[in-house]
């Protein structure tokens, strides 16, 4: 056979296989779709989809948070590191969600780091003693957004409390015994009681036996229950938040004096912060307990609201 021949009987077994398919695939396409093509996508008739919020309603997802810049908020070692991330992050999840924006806690061991934080505008709102504002030079570098209402107070005390089980029932009885103190920017862990002391005639360095620093309240109030410490000057907010929720305080820790009224810890924010964004943050904590979720958070905390501060009792 000549090659031009082998050629003609190639493409013609080409035609007629391709006829035979052609014939096959109609009478599937009619049986199947009754000549009509159901599923098909006509390109002409595209008509754009329905416009999407940004985020959706319950709140931006992770990724999205991560590519936005984050508000940083500090809680003063009044607690103990463990015990604030714990309480507080609800909190922060809360505002996390109200501000659309990811809300990171920062922590540092004393008042004084917290305090260069804010200076510096390094964090964005804080929890801060009142000594810390007070005796550590904030006055004219951050402003009070808020306040905590807790039992229906805006005030607070410093509480000298002592192990339970021992025979000390006045500051004379703690005579020659070990003393705890919790920083040296803290109102109720170390102003008060060495205003106390002072008045008395009291060196605390002869007066004790040891004297020592736990740089939180809640690890002062341990020291006293588990005889660490004979006595030890806390702060009467922490001192019943650890009351509540430890047994051991309970039984081996009692009150011997408290202090007058103290204006509460407050909340602030540095000078710097933009203006709409600190008056966003004051409208959410001012009606955080109108929120169901909001009361159930700051229930946690032990606080029934937060208020417009008076800035002269801080003076």
């Amino acid at each position: 056979m000549t090659k031009k021949k082998s050629i003609f009987f190639i493409l013609a077994a080409a035609a007629i296989a391709a006829g035979l398919l052609l014939i096959t695939y109609k009478s599937y396409y009619k049986a199947n779709f009754g000549g009509r093509a159901k599923n098909v996508i006509n390109l002409n008739k595209l008509s754009p989809l329905p416009q999407m919020n940004k985020f959706p309603r319950f709140g931006p997802t992770g990724k999205q948070l991560k590519r936005r810049k984050s508000f940083k908020l500090a809680v003063a070692s009044m607690m103990s590191p463990v015990a604030n991330i714990n309480a507080y992050k609800p909190f922060a999840e809360y505002l996390q969600l109200a501000l659309n924006m990811r809300v990171k806690i920062v922590q540092k061991r004393t008042y004084s780091a917290v305090n260069n934080l804010l200076i510096n505008n390094k964090i964005d709102m804080a929890f801060i003693c009142t000594g810390a504002y007070i005796y550590g030079g904030l006055k004219n570098k951050v402003k009070i957004i808020a306040v905590p209402v807790i039992d229906g107070k805006k005030t607070y005390r410093a509480y000298i409390i002592v192990h339970k089980p021992s025979k000390i029932f006045s500051v004379s009885d703690l005579k020659g015994k070990v003393f705890a103190f919790t920083e040296p920017l803290s109102n109720t862990g170390y102003e008060y009681p060495m205003s106390f002391f002072k008045d008395y005639g009291i060196v605390p360095k002869k007066y004790f036996k040891r004297v020592m620093f736990t740089y939180n309240h809640t690890d002062s109030i341990k020291a006293v229950a588990a005889g660490i410490a004979d006595g030890a000057s806390v702060d009467s907010i922490v001192y019943f938040y650890t009351y509540k929720r430890y047994k051991n305080v309970r039984r081996h820790t009692k009150i011997i004096l408290k202090s007058p009224l103290f204006p509460i810890p407050p909340v602030v924010m540095p000078n710097g912060t933009n203006k709409k964004l600190r008056n966003k943050i004051k409208e959410i904590l001012l009606n955080m307990s109108k929120n169901p979720k909001g009361r159930l958070i700051l229930k946690g905390l032990n606080i029934d609201a937060f208020d417009v501060p008076d800035a002269k009792r801080y003076e």
